[in-house]
């Protein structure tokens, strides 16, 4: 399980280190920091084309031989990411990587599971994740710290090394993973079909969406337009992604007495706290604050959305959990796509004002759906929803990414 979970402490390292980093890239390589976002865009991109794919793809695969070629993508992305002395190549390393990413969450959830007794499951999963929420504190940061003080193509290079010393270790003690999935396309389908998911899956677009047009820019946002230096800047990221964990645990808190609730709660606190950062970026103090909160609503957000999603669709987790990401990855690279084109057309600051406009959407449409479910039970949603036995538990930290 340990093992698993290095290796999806090293990929998300890897997927996000470029946002601690764009400055220097952008500067580097010649290309605005709107252009330069696009690296997050495509890792993300491949990686909800990847999930979907592999889930069906390589469902009689060996797990352990799954990971372990999966890890060497992450190896062969990060060298050529410290190679790159241009921006196609940067692309084509981060492409690479998106096909290692969305292969990865398809099929690392299972495996973890088919180690331990059935009893074990959600433990096995949130260890798994919980190499997601330690990667998701240090990645920005230390990409922001390593900017400030060394070349850009350092902070890939040491990806690449600590892919490598990933793969050993799952090589050393990964036993053999025998897997017999029954996930075909058309459990996909079968779970769009049912409205409650679909409405589930565009509130998990515009809360990953909405967070990525402003977070791809958060590094240029801080020193350009708050005037953090770029040591304060990588200490506010730091602080960025300790509370992003907090919020973690708050949201399994409050889900566990109410998820409708906490859902909202976490709409309603991201919109705020995003519109605080795009009227007051000048002003420092508010700025921090904005960031407090704009952290703490990530954290809360993974949670809510995720035991919401298990809870329908307890029928077909699986597929579930395999859609969950697509989403998640399509999500993050719509919204460091749209973060490229404002940021190109006005500047920086505008990534935040849409990040606002788009959560202000996902307040509205999780409103709506409250307002269904009461509206069809003739009654309140219930105040306190339970996840499955198989999903992760709410007040793991490992949900803080995912």
């Amino acid at each position: 399980m340990l093992a698993i979970a290095l290796g999806a402490f090293a990929l998300v390292v890897t997927e996000f280190l470029p946002v601690g980093l764009l400055p220097d890239i952008s500067r580097d390589l010649g290309v605005s920091e709107g252009t330069t976002g696009l690296v997050v865009t495509a890792t993300a991109l491949l990686g909800a084309v990847a999930a979907p794919t592999a889930t069906v793809l390589i469902r009689h695969l060996d797990r352990r031989t799954a990971l372990l070629g999966l890890t060497g993508l992450l190896i062969v992305s990060a060298m050529l990411s410290a190679l790159a002395h241009s921006f196609l190549l940067l692309i084509v390393a981060r492409i690479i990587l998106g096909i290692a990413v969305g292969g990865f969450w398809a099929i690392s959830m299972t495996a973890a599971g088919r180690l331990v007794r059935p009893e074990k499951v959600a433990t096995a999963s949130a260890t798994v994740l919980g190499g997601i929420s330690v990667a998701s504190v240090v990645s920005v940061p230390a990409g922001a710290y390593l900017g400030a003080h060394a070349d850009w193509h350092i902070a890939f290079a040491a990806a690449a090394v600590l892919g490598a010393v990933v793969m050993a270790v799952q090589a050393v003690v990964l036993p053999p993973i025998p897997m017999d999935q029954k996930v075909s396309l058309s459990s996909f389908a079968g779970l769009l079909r049912l409205a409650p998911i679909r409405i589930i899956l565009l509130t998990v677009v515009l809360f990953v969406a909405g967070h990525f047009i402003a977070y791809t820019y958060i590094t240029p946002m801080l020193q350009h337009e708050s005037g953090f230096g770029p040591t304060a800047a990588s200490a506010l990221l730091l602080g960025y992604g300790i509370v992003t964990c907090l919020g973690n645990f708050a949201g399994g808190y409050l889900a566990a007495r109410g998820l409708f609730r906490t859902v909202l709660l976490t709409a309603g606190l991201f919109a705020v706290s995003l519109l605080l950062m795009a009227a007051f970026t000048t002003t420092a103090p508010v700025a921090v604050i904005a960031l407090a909160g704009w952290a703490l609503a990530w954290g809360m957000a993974p949670v809510a959305t995720q035991l919401w999603l298990f809870n329908t669709s307890r029928h077909a987790s699986e597929a579930a959990q395999a859609m969950n990401t697509s989403v998640f990855q399509l999500a993050i690279g719509l919204g460091s796509l749209t973060g490229a084109v404002i940021v190109n057309a006005t500047a920086v600051h505008g990534a935040s004002w849409a990040a606002t406009a788009v959560l202000a959407v996902a307040t509205a449409v999780v409103l709506l759906a409250r307002s269904r479910t009461a509206g069809a039970s003739g009654q309140e949603p219930p105040a306190t929803e339970t996840a499955p036995e198989t999903a992760p538990s709410a007040g793991q930290p490992g949900l803080a990414a995912r």
